[in-house]
């Protein structure tokens, strides 16, 4: 039986180093029957040149550039071309091991009712050294493990982590996200784009983990994960999250338990929004939007 095409998806932007390293990382993957994009919109050719001979070499892998497009854009384009069974992003500065794919297409494979299959990542440094682990990146079980993808949401939601890991640690099937990428009940989301997303999959499914470090993450200087303005965005979308999950009977139904973390959500949130009002403009964000988002979560912690 012939291989399922699996699409690999790099978006990049300005990080011809770590970019050949994370196309290298792809094309050596046991698994071969693979198409890899590359949409690049640093507005030069220093990431192309830094590739160049891999794309000669593979033709498995199709570079597009488009430099008048945002950070967003870049996202749907890349997205718009993929024509795979699975999918799995790869940021341009993180790293596949060799047998990601071929791990993760077994458990799609076995299992239908599988809609998700995540890994433990590898924290690593600029120079691709091993970091220990954060706070909600530990390793979840010290085996394979299939889960129902509601059990896995609820917890998710309480302990307010992104357990399953960013966009390169996960695999899903392109048929269920299409181009809704960074999409929960109808809403789209920035920040938490990738949970987003992952929650939109797990109702009445099953999720896999994976133990062994199939994906490395890397840590440099060059992240803007700890812009104050996106922090800002990340609590609000945190409390969206939420509201969103338990007023669409998606997940979270308990309420007593509900009301405890939209307290907690709001008493963080609060200090940040006294704060950052220059920021808020910075970001587009409207007073309005965050006014109704706030009013909800204090009309459910009153009911």
């Amino acid at each position: 039986m012939a291989q399922p095409l699996v699409s690999i998806l790099i978006p990049t932007h300005k990080r011809p180093d770590y970019l050949s390293q994370a196309l290298a990382s792809a094309r050596a993957q046991s698994y071969r029957n693979l198409e890899i994009i590359v949409s690049d919109n640093s507005g030069n050719d220093d990431s192309r040149a830094a590739v160049a001979d891999q794309l000669r070499a593979d033709p498995r892998v199709r570079y597009l550039s488009i430099p008048k497009c945002d950070y967003f854009q870049n996202w749907l384009n890349v997205m718009s071309q993929a024509t795979g069974t699975y999918v799995n992003w790869l940021m341009d500065d993180d790293l596949f091991a060799p047998n990601k794919v071929e791990r993760m297409v077994h458990y799609f494979e076995t299992y239908p009712s599988v809609s998700l299959v995540t890994s433990f990542r590898q924290l690593i440094d600029e120079q691709g050294k091993p970091l220990p682990a954060l706070p909600g990146t530990q390793r979840l079980f010290e085996e394979d493990t299939v889960m129902p993808g509601n059990q896995l949401a609820e917890h998710i939601l309480r302990v307010g982590q992104n357990l399953v890991g960013e966009p390169t640690t996960a695999m899903y099937r392109r048929a269920e996200v299409g181009a809704g990428f960074g999409r929960f009940a109808d809403k789209t989301y920035v920040v938490l784009s990738d949970l987003s997303t992952w929650l939109s999959l797990m109702p009445g499914r099953h999720v896999v983990y994976i133990p062994e470090a199939l994906s490395s993450f890397r840590i440099h200087g060059g992240q803007d994960q700890r812009r104050p303005g996106l922090q800002l965005r990340a609590n609000l979308e945190w409390l969206q999250l939420l509201l969103d999950s338990h007023e669409n009977g998606l997940l979270f139904t308990d309420k007593p338990g509900l009301r405890q973390l939209l307290a907690q959500k709001l008493a963080i949130l609060m200090p940040h929004l006294a704060l950052q009002r220059e920021v808020l403009r910075e970001l587009d964000m409207d007073a309005e939007d965050i006014l109704r988002l706030t009013r909800r979560a204090v009309r459910l912690l009153l009911q």
